[in-house]
């Protein structure tokens, strides 16, 4: 326990002391807790228990899509709804197409090249989502196209896992009976944040802490549900925070929440920069160039070619494309 302790504790003062360098020098913070990793991790070896800051992590990428999901409102972005969908989906066949050629070129097999393509394909919900959260976009027209397409990737990113970890006893019945039970426990979803969520809700909001632990729990039922589903406890969570949208108390327990999220954020970072191993880029230098290049300057081409095809403003488009131009967590 007391190891624990003092891991987590070297993480965070360390991950501080970054985080003051980074906005001295005007520079975002992702980068400064991404380096504390690498320095903590590989470069150092302080942090010997990374599952510790791993499961620390994946509660911060809950507790993130939950308020983005309180700070939505779903039929605000019924305007982008096409963009997001249709769009989204011409963006991740161009993008697995063109890194899939790409990675063949390089010299990777098949299989090799298939999981490439679609690591390139998908952007990360929990770097943009903060982004966004932090310069306050979420809102924004690019924002909510933005995340539209975020949702969709998600989606697609869920299928395609489940598609890759069974090729070699793959049932399109299977995958067929996972879709319709999340459709099932959508309408549910929504069903209860008609009726039932409201009505409990009135009662916990006579007391800010009820009001909390009634909210923090209803993001963990939803994300255990989804999660027994086969899908993301991410999405779980999202969907809580969308069921509780609309309640005239969600900015309380958007403040009460945020700073959860931002502890549990930085060790998502963290751990990101834990994962990476410096001595090994020597020996990967030309496909990690190539496809970096294929990442930032490819996908955002994409990208915004595929929104302004939609009759979005050139600034717009740009603003969407370049804030996708990473690989998601999921990669």
């Amino acid at each position: 326990m007391a190891n624990i302790f003092f891991e987590i504790g070297s993480v965070m003062i360390i991950a501080t002391i970054f985080a003051y360098f980074a906005k001295f020098l005007k520079q975002p913070l992702i980068p400064a807790y991404i380096l504390t990793g690498i320095l903590l991790g590989p470069l150092l070896g302080i942090i010997t228990n990374a599952e510790i800051i791993n499961n620390l992590s994946e509660i911060g990428i809950a507790f993130l899509l939950f308020i983005v999901g309180l700070e939505i409102d779903i039929r605000k972005l019924k305007h982008v709804g096409l963009v997001a969908s249709l769009g989204g989906l011409i963006q991740i066949a161009l993008t697995f197409a063109i890194a899939f050629a790409a990675s063949l070129a390089l010299g990777f097999f098949a299989i090799e090249a298939a999981y490439i393509a679609l690591i390139i394909a998908f952007s990360s919900t929990m770097v943009v989502v903060k982004l966004l959260s932090d310069r306050k976009e979420v809102d924004t027209l690019h924002g909510k196209i933005i995340i539209g397409i975020l949702l969709l990737q998600d989606i697609v990113a869920i299928i395609a896992l489940s598609v890759l970890a069974s090729l070699d006893k793959f049932s399109f019945g299977a995958m067929l009976s996972s879709f319709f039970q999340g459709v099932i426990i959508l309408i549910l979803s929504f069903g209860a944040s008609r009726y039932l969520i409201p009505f409990i809700f009135s009662f916990a909001a006579k007391s800010r802490e009820l009001l909390f632990i009634s909210a923090v729990s209803l993001s963990f039922l939803y994300s255990i549900l989804f999660s027994y589903l086969g899908f993301s406890i991410a999405i779980g969570s999202f969907i809580a925070g969308i069921s509780l949208a609309n309640l005239p108390y969600n900015i309380e327990i958007i403040g009460r929440i945020k700073p959860l999220r931002d502890f549990f954020s930085v060790m998502f970072f963290v751990s990101l920069g834990m994962q990476l191993i410096p001595s090994t880029f020597s020996s990967i230098l030309k496909p990690l160039v190539a496809l970096i290049l294929l990442t930032v300057a490819g996908k955002t081409a994409i990208i915004m070619l595929t929104t302004s095809f939609f009759g979005y403003k050139k600034r717009t488009s740009f603003l969407t494309a370049i804030s996708l131009a990473q690989i998601s967590e999921f990669s």
